[in-house]
């Protein structure tokens, strides 16, 4: 084998790796545009709601195991391996509760539409702060833009624990049980979709402080 070939398999695939963890975010940012858009105008009919959630979900399990595929063929990585399957679960972990929270939301047909549309739009937001975060993470020349982001996305976590505080309020006024199952059950999905964002951005800033 020559000089040039043996060079070229210890190479880390930083474009391997950081084109499919860019794939990863630009899907979540698409599932979470679709998600806010069909709780602000939620139909409880529309059944093909869930199923595009649910194709959103499963693209991000194929991105997520091609992202493991190549953790496994390859010797060298753009940055630790234990970072990188670290990175890839919590992001598929955004997916997963975000299919849950429509599942559910759709199952219930609960009435929150206000409250919902406060969470699904701030889940959006915290979404198109991890791609610019991704986007700026390659050879981590512009750290201070994925600091940045990963800050906004931890306000967003914080705002949403505000927007449930205050719904729980209100739907604990109601005394109604069955409601309030329904209703909380869907509001801790929608919780989990924030504080898997946050994980996300934790991982993104360590990533950073230990290789920048």
């Amino acid at each position: 084998m020559a000089i040039g070939n043996i060079f070229k398999i210890f190479q880390p695939k930083d474009k391997v790796f950081f084109a499919l963890f860019d794939e990863v975010a630009r899907n979540l940012v698409g599932m979470s545009k679709f998600f806010h858009e069909g709780v602000s105008e939620f139909d409880q009919n529309n059944d093909n709601f869930v199923r595009v959630i649910s194709d959103y979900e499963h693209k991000n399990d194929d991105l997520t195991h091609r992202i493991f595929v190549e953790l496994g063929k390859n010797f060298i990585t753009p940055f630790d391996r234990e970072d990188i399957s670290q990175l890839a679960s919590a992001l598929d972990d955004i997916a997963d509760y975000m299919y849950a929270s429509a599942k559910y939301l759709f199952l219930y047909k609960t009435p929150e539409t206000k409250e919902y549309a406060e969470f699904s739009l701030l889940i959006h937001r915290a979404c198109l702060e991890l791609h610019t975060a991704i986007k700026n993470l390659k050879d981590f020349k512009n750290t201070a833009a994925v600091k940045e982001a990963c800050i906004k996305i931890n306000s967003y976590e914080n705002i949403a624990d505000e927007v449930l505080s205050k719904a729980l309020m209100r739907l604990f006024e109601t005394n109604d049980p069955i409601r309030i199952i329904k209703v909380n059950t869907v509001f801790n999905y929608l919780e989990n979709v924030t504080d898997k964002a946050e994980d996300v951005a934790n991982i993104l800033e360590n990533i950073v402080i230990k290789y920048a």
